[in-house]
């Protein structure tokens, strides 16, 4: 039987404004934090490029942004999580849906990683403590 997410999990919060963009093409060379460093997620699937990453890091990408969208803040479940485990992100998200605030899902191998926007992050925050 796969895990379930029952458990209190602790959400930290990243201290920079993140952007989410869609970029023209692949960057060269591609971006990465600094080691233990905010989260950075590229996506490329059959017909775009996605870049998710602090403002700063974005910016950076000059001509490559095609569209962005600012202003969003990053958390991370502070726990990590076999990939066969049930329900953990049908948490958040229903926490977050309960009091209307959007978010966007990043996955890793270990743990996930969600965006929110940067206004409705005390919100945010006060739902995600209801959860635990």
């Amino acid at each position: 039987m796969a895990p379930t997410a029952r458990a209190a999990v602790g959400v930290r919060l990243w201290p920079q404004r993140y952007a989410i963009a869609r970029l023209i093409a692949v960057p060269d060379p591609l971006p990465s934090p600094p080691a233990g460093g905010p989260p950075i997620a590229l996506i490329i699937d059959h017909d775009e490029v996605s870049l998710v990453a602090p403002e700063e890091v974005v910016e950076a990408q000059g001509g490559l942004v095609e569209r962005v969208a600012t202003g969003w803040r990053a958390l991370t479940l502070e726990a990590t999580f076999p990939l066969t485990t049930v329900g953990l992100l049908a948490v958040v998200s229903r926490a977050l849906a309960d009091v209307g605030i959007p978010l966007m899902v990043l996955s890793s191998y270990d743990t996930d990683h969600f965006l929110v926007p940067d206004e409705t992050l005390g919100r945010a925050l006060a739902a995600l403590s209801q959860t635990r």
